[in-house]
């Protein structure tokens, strides 16, 4: 959707005015804590975000190099930016940027916290010539507010090395990513540290079927010192979960589980793997188009899982906490009907809307030819929400609204 540069200013202008008003018009049941704040005015990716302390929030994105000049659906010439807030996201830090001179590009950042507040970053390099680069860990100062190099868990020349994440528990920290050959097969690898990323097992295949094109891991801890591996696929195969013990000797997943088969429309998906209390939770979505977006419940650690259940028909960008009663918050990108708009939905357990609401207004779209991204991201801490959010109609600017439930 063009529009002019006053047009621009004016929408621009009026975001904190619009946003802040929004949701008056909902239900009483929602509070806005703080007025929406514009977190990144440039094109803004793949957005990552954690909570290493009570009042401390980390929030990552990829975005646009300034020295990029064009607005096509391409996803080359990306860095990785973040922001760090100490009262709770009242206050944000300037901008802090990632990235290596003579790359293709730096992307897909990841981040997440111990529970000494210790926090990482994990995110691809790619080389000038696409088929190289590698994977870094990065650990955040909060002294000096910066992400500081710690370690490259895996440098290739001839790979392309895809969608990291971690999780970390103490001195340990469990990574997985894809690594694809020039030929586009590819593997969901699989390393550990124990020293808090100093150094790292050699990598191991997580799945085992060649067959299989794997598409977008993640990695959550489970309880009794497991963790668990989720993918999906590309050309209508399965969403699927394996699993290992962290102290095991062996660095052998089980043999993986179908959590459920991708829908014909979807066609591809990649997925977010998430723990809350005695709950995992499983979605999956398109890469980077307007497509359908799932979501599954496992009480059993990931036994056995939910019927899924489709958020939306035609969106992206969904991400989704479960709160201590067990109900599901979720938000997502909605382009249905020719419209663009956040979406906020509340769920119970049996997948029944409890409550809807939306984070921006409806924007008319007359074109699309914009690349999505993958992620947006949503926190719970007690009974509060934080929603770090994408508006794809004004340059995919980077948005940070909370509130109560």
């Amino acid at each position: 959707m063009k529009m002019n540069k006053n047009a621009v200013k004016l929408l621009r202008g009026s975001v904190f005015t619009q946003l802040s008003l929004l949701f008056l018009t909902g239900s009483p049941l929602i509070a806005q804590i703080l007025p929406a704040q514009l977190l990144n005015d440039t094109r803004s990716f793949e957005v990552s975000a954690c909570m290493p302390g009570k009042e401390k929030i980390i929030s990552v994105w990829m975005e646009k190099r300034p020295e990029r000049k064009d607005n096509d659906e391409n996803a080359a010439d990306m860095r990785v930016a973040y922001k760090s807030s100490a009262n709770n996201g009242k206050d944000w830090t300037d901008k802090g940027i990632i990235d290596l001179t003579n790359t293709f590009a730096t992307g897909n950042p990841y981040v997440t916290s111990n529970d000494k507040g210790e926090s990482y970053l994990v995110c691809m390099h790619i080389g000038k010539d696409f088929w190289s680069g590698n994977i870094s860990l990065y650990e955040f100062d909060f002294r000096s507010k910066q992400f500081i190099l710690k370690s490259i868990p895996f440098k290739s020349d001839s790979q392309l090395l895809d969608k990291p994440s971690i999780v970390a528990n103490g001195n340990e920290i469990h990574l997985v990513y894809n690594a694809y050959n020039s030929n586009f097969t590819n593997s969901v690898r699989y390393q550990m540290s124990r020293d808090k990323g100093k150094t790292w097992t050699a990598p191991v295949s997580v799945f085992h079927d060649a067959k299989i094109k794997y598409l977008g891991p993640s990695i959550a801890l489970l309880k009794g010192n497991q963790i668990a591996v989720s993918s999906g696929a590309y050309s209508g195969n399965n969403i699927y979960l394996a699993r290992k013990k962290t102290n095991a000797d062996s660095t052998v997943f089980e043999r993986p589980i179908v959590v459920s088969k991708i829908s014909a429309k979807l066609g591809s998906a990649m997925t977010e793997l998430s723990r809350f209390g005695e709950k995992l939770m499983l979605t999956w979505q398109n890469p980077h188009q307007r497509n359908e977006t799932w979501l599954s419940l496992s009480n059993s650690d990931g036994n056995s899982w939910s019927a899924p259940f489709l958020i939306t028909a035609k969106g992206n960008l969904l991400s989704a906490v479960v709160d201590q009663k067990g109900n599901i918050h979720c938000i997502f990108s909605d382009f249905s009907d020719q419209q663009f708009v956040v979406r906020y939905k509340v769920l119970n357990s049996r997948y029944e809307i409890l409550k809807e609401d939306v984070l921006m207004q409806n924007t008319l779209l007359s074109t699309f030819t914009e690349y999505l991204g993958a992620y947006q991201k949503l926190l719970i801490r007690d009974n509060e929400l934080y929603a770090f959010w994408i508006d794809y109609p004004n340059n995919n600017s980077l948005n940070f609204t909370k509130w109560t439930f």
